[in-house]
């Protein structure tokens, strides 16, 4: 017997575009698991990035992602790993907006997220909807809590980490970053 659509995992559900999420804009954009063929466009994302939002993703100089960097994000392991990216609409209709990713999942783990939005998708409320979501993913894999590095410099990402439920407490191993939390 085939399992209704409330009985798939969130990650089947992924898979088969079955996830939207509303930005403010009033448009649904579909949520979807990363795949190899996003190699290039996530690489003109990365580029229409300021140089210091890149610095905030990458927590280091990283100018450009080349081909092969970009090709390694765009195949995350499916045992450990969820990349979900946001399809672009209208203007980007061909392009990903941005997306969040869970590494490290597993029954009883501590797994660790990241998030990233070119310019043209920021202030739609489409970044928290894509970390709420590898959060839930999280969840459904059975980790104990999402955490992650955030520049202490970078406010938006604090405030959408407190938003979503986040502790934030500076990283004991680098005082320039800040280590948000939330147990699952």
């Amino acid at each position: 017997m085939a399992a209704s659509g409330q009985d798939r995992s969130l990650r089947d559900r992924l898979a088969r575009r079955q996830v939207y999420i509303r930005g403010k804009d009033g448009k649904d954009y579909v949520l979807r698991p990363i795949q190899p063929s996003d190699a290039p466009s996530l690489i003109r994302g990365y580029d229409a990035m300021s140089e210091r939002g890149k610095w905030f993703r990458m927590l280091h100089a990283v100018p450009h992602l080349t081909d092969d960097m970009a090709r390694e994000f765009c195949a995350p392991d499916p045992q450990t790993e969820c990349c979900v990216v946001i399809d672009g609409r209208d203007d980007l209709a061909d392009e990903i907006l941005g997306g969040a990713r869970v590494a490290g999942l597993g029954q009883g783990k501590a797994a660790e997220f990241s998030v990233s939005l070119r310019p043209e998708a920021r202030g739609l409320g489409l970044a928290r909807q894509a970390l709420e979501t590898v959060i839930d993913v999280a969840r459904e894999a059975g980790n104990t809590e999402v955490w992650g590095l955030i520049a202490r410099q970078n406010t938006a990402m604090l405030k959408l980490a407190e938003r979503v439920g986040f502790q934030n407490k500076r990283d004991l191993d680098d005082i320039s970053l800040v280590r948000a939390t939330i147990a699952l």
